[in-house]
Formats: C-alpha cells, structure tokens, sequence
C-alpha cells in the first residue's frame, strides 16, 4: 500500500504538488494530468528520488525516501540515462547491480518484440528504447512499479501487446502506477484513475466509477439558449457545442439538474447520449479542470 499524507513539494515559487493526500492499493493506477500537473514530481517523490517540502508518502509503512522503501520500487522515468555504446546486455548488467531480475523473461521479450540485441541502443527509434526499458521493469522482481509517461512513443499495435504484459504483473498482486497526460491511452488497463491538476488531486475513482455524474444531452430549444445561461441555474456545464439548431452539452449532476434545464427552457427535444469511454476520460479532465480554476 502507498500512502500519501498532505505531500507537499515546491521548487521556488512553484507548487509542483500541494496537500496531496492518497492512498494507492495493487493493482494498476493512472495517474493522469495535463503537462505540469506534477505527475513525474509525485513519482519521484514515492520512488525516493525526490525530497519531499512537507508532509509524507510511505510504501508499505516504509518512508518513500528509506532504504527498506527503495528496495521496494522501481521507477522508470520517461527519459532514462542510456551510457554511451551500450547494449540490451549493458543495461541489463548495470541495473542487475540494484535489483534481482528474471534475465530470461527480459530476454524473451525482446525476442517477442523483434528487439536486436546485438545493435547498440543509440540506432534504437524513441520507441524501440522505451520498448526496452519497459520489458526491464516488467523484468525486475519488485512490489512497486511506478513508470512515468508510460507509453509515450509506442504504437498502437505494440501497445496492446504490452498491455497484456502489465496486466500479468497485476494478477501476481503488484502496484503499477502509470502516469501520462493522456487518458485514452491508459483505458482498459487501469483499475483506477487519479487525475492531478495543478499539483492538486483533481479526481481518484475506480474505473466503473469514473464519469458516474456526467451526463451528455442533445437538444434543441425553442429560443436561444447558451453555456451561460445552463451555468446560471448551479449547474456546470463541462462541454458545449451548438451545429445549427442542435445543442450537445456534457453536464455534471443527475435527474435533478435535467428538470431544471426542461423548466427554464422547455426544450422541444432532450435526448440522453451515451459517453464513451475516451470522451468520459476527457470529459473528467476538463471537468477538473474548471472546478479547479474556479477555487483560485
């Protein structure tokens, strides 16, 4: 278990993470968030690479800056150290010195995936690389796995291969938190999302709860009706988008806010549109987003 007390960290008069307060159980968390939310500043902090301001973040009762707490993680950052001329057998040597890791499951991956052994990484693509270091970490025998901007560069193809991978490590009862700025390509894979936002925890659901209080209605009303004058009745309006007389809006609330808006309004339509998952992920992040913006 990962549990985070009012963490704090602040680089001068940056706030990276403020009064975060978390609990991580097994399983595979996203950790999401647009670029500066504080994702990588709050994996560093777990993994013990990073000194927290205040407050305090233990793995399994361990301080994250312990020794008894680094035994326990492995971080892969989004930009790891490649020493020059090395190859697949290079990196698995160095990082072998720190961590019991099953060389063979390292290597028949790379053989899955068509990965040469016998090029020096520095001719690898971006993607080839994070290939790599991936099946390293999958590799590596520990409890914790905390991977920042997880797949950033891989394809889809490749993706849903690795997928599976990590999947794997869960069902064994480990801790996987993946952090990117993009929802969509963590779905079908998390079993929770934990939205950052300004360094502020934004959201933490389980999956089947994410996007529980939107609702997405297309309408059309018999006089002019915008953003505005929907937010004007306490309700907020997360998307908006009017083509012709046709009016989409995404809402946060329930049965309650939509007699309202047929009250006000009088709509001579009100159909409910199912929202699928990427838009409920993206929906969920502006949502943040606005009711973040507006506690300033």
């Amino acid at each position: 278990m990962i549990e985070i007390r009012d963490l704090g960290k602040d680089f001068e008069q940056v706030h990276a993470i403020s009064h975060l307060n978390l609990e991580i159980a097994p399983g595979i968390a996203a950790l999401v968030g647009e670029n500066g939310a504080g994702k990588s500043t709050l994996l560093r902090l777990l993994a013990g690479i990073l000194t927290q301001s205040y407050g305090n973040a233990f793995v399994d009762g361990y301080e994250a800056s312990s020794a008894e707490a680094k035994a326990k993680v492995f971080f892969l950052s989004d930009s790891p150290d490649i020493p020059n001329g090395a190859f697949a057998k290079d990196i698995l040597a160095l990082y072998s010195c720190f961590y019991n890791i099953d060389e063979e499951r390292f290597y028949r991956l790379l053989k899955k995936f068509n990965l040469p052994t016998d090029r020096r990484l520095s001719t690898f693509s971006k993607g080839m690389k994070r290939q790599l270091f991936i099946f390293l970490s999958i590799s590596i025998d520990v409890p914790y796995l905390l991977m920042d901007e997880a797949f950033d560069g891989l394809d889809p193809v490749v993706l849903d291969i690795i997928k599976g991978e990590l999947l794997e490590e869960r069902e064994k009862g480990k801790t996987l938190v993946l952090s990117s700025h993009n929802m969509s390509t963590l779905e079908r894979l998390a079993d929770r999302f934990i939205v950052l936002y300004k360094g502020q925890l934004g959201e933490s659901a389980e999956v089947e709860h994410l996007g529980a209080t939107l609702m997405k209605y297309q309408a059309i009303f018999p006089s002019e009706v915008n953003q505005k004058d929907i937010e004007d009745l306490g309700i907020d309006v997360v998307n908006y988008r009017k083509v012709g007389s046709i009016v989409n809006f995404v809402i946060s609330g329930g049965e309650k806010e939509v007699e309202l808006i047929k009250m006000r309004f009088k709509p001579t339509l009100l159909e409910n549109v199912a929202l699928d998952e990427e838009e409920t992920m993206r929906m969920e992040m502006l949502l943040t987003r606005k009711r973040m913006d507006g506690h300033e």
